[in-house]
């Protein structure tokens, strides 16, 4: 299993196929694809696997494996606009296996893209990891504030912008009562009524079996989630093995590379945990499972339209529908159904508030990136006005 460079059992998909062939055509390059499974510091971990086509060079038939600190080339940084646009864990890219030393020139379009806002001042797109099939939303029942509904819906929202599937997985369930589990379960059903909901115990291996079954061979899970809520330690729980290993490492590298995702502490005060993982990291499990590590969320800012938050509180939108007024705010206006809702209790208050909390957030990034986008078109076309006056001073 752990030397099995096939495309498939990395994660390759046949929408890649032409995509490849396409940039091949345009560069004049014998590109060969991988697959991106770590990242530190604009340096890449990649994965390359082995490919029976007759497009591929010889010199790509001995490439086969990790290949550790590669970099973009120049042409790739000078294409670039934003950081948006590069590689992260999870990615396919493209690499010459003619040059001397390997680098990425081409990203493969993302079939899924998994982002939040920028922390900080600038209004910006983080993206978080790229092509997974269905991310896990995963929450910890150790009676903290590691299962709060509010961050749930929030999750949510920034799921269905990434265009995967969902399952909401409630962690450490061997540290909840009875009454704690069922009520866990009765919000997150209800929050999420189309995605499966799986309580376990990554420490007992109560329920992860059920998990198991949800998913298959190939396909590439997320995990997201905040500190202290025991991603790494589901991941092991799952079947992680030391992917990271080949059959030309010596074996100080070998040892490296067979490191377990680990499981960090958690203060008993508040219960929130310390970050263990530093970075994304892609593993392949021994089910044939791909999953993507990433370090505990402390922010998760809004980054998608307001179809994303429509469908996620499609309860609350169905009901705008019914108001009287097309654009009523769901505050005062008479006719309004979500008011209406409230007051005979067949909306939740705590959800009502949420969504509105969400909704600023959202109509406020809209128009801070159509404030950006005049800007850049302003920009845009002062360049040009400044090229034609050059061309009419060199014509004279």
């Amino acid at each position: 299993m752990l030397n099995n460079y096939s495309p498939e059992a990395w994660g390759w998909k046949g929408v890649f196929y032409p995509l490849w062939q396409s940039a091949c055509r345009e560069d004049a390059r014998n590109y060969i694809p991988g697959r991106i499974i770590g990242t530190e510091f604009h340096q890449y971990d990649v994965v390359i696997p082995h490919y029976i086509d007759e497009h591929t060079s010889s010199a790509a038939s001995s490439l086969a494996g990790i290949h550790e600190h590669v970099r973009v080339s120049g042409s790739f940084i000078y294409r670039t606009l934003d950081s948006a646009g590069y590689p992260v864990t999870g990615d396919w890219v493209l690499l010459d296996p003619e040059e001397d030393a390997l680098r990425i020139h081409r990203i493969l379009d993302r079939q899924t893209c998994l982002s939040r806002g920028a922390a900080g001042e600038k209004t910006e797109e983080q993206v978080l990891v790229a092509n997974i099939d269905t991310l896990l939303l995963v929450f910890a029942l150790d009676g903290g504030r590691n299962f709060l509904r509010t961050f749930l819906e929030r999750a949510l929202v920034v799921a269905r912008s990434a265009d995967c599937g969902v399952c909401i997985v409630l962690n450490k369930a061997d540290l909840a009562d009875e009454a704690a589990r069922e009520n866990a379960l009765s919000i997150a059903v209800s929050t999420a009524p189309a995605s499966p909901v799986v309580l376990v115990s990554a420490k007992t291996c109560e329920g992860i079996e059920t998990l198991k079954q949800f998913f298959s061979p190939g396909e590439t899970l997320g995990v997201l989630g905040k500190s202290g809520v025991g991603k790494s330690a589901l991941i092991r729980a799952l079947g992680a093995s030391p992917v990271w290993q080949t059959e030309n490492m010596v074996p100080d590298e070998q040892l490296k590379f067979a490191v377990e995702p680990q499981e960090g502490e958690v203060r008993e005060q508040d219960r929130k945990g310390r970050h263990t993982t530093t970075s994304s990291r892609l593993y392949r499990l021994d089910s044939g499972l791909l999953m993507i590590d990433s370090p505990g969320i402390r922010e998760l800012k809004l980054w998608g339209d307001q179809d994303d938050l429509n469908t996620s509180f499609r309860d609350i939108a169905e009901l705008a529908l019914q108001c009287h007024f097309s654009d009523c705010t769901h505050s005062s206006e008479p006719g309004c159904a979500v008011q209406g809702a409230l007051a005979e209790g067949t909306l939740d208050e705590g959800r009502y508030r949420s969504y509105l909390q969400l909704q600023r957030e959202q109509a406020w990034l809209d128009r801070r990136l159509d404030d950006q986008a005049q800007r850049a078109e302003k920009a845009r076309w002062k360049q040009i006005a400044k090229f034609q006056k050059t061309l009419q001073k060199n014509r004279r």
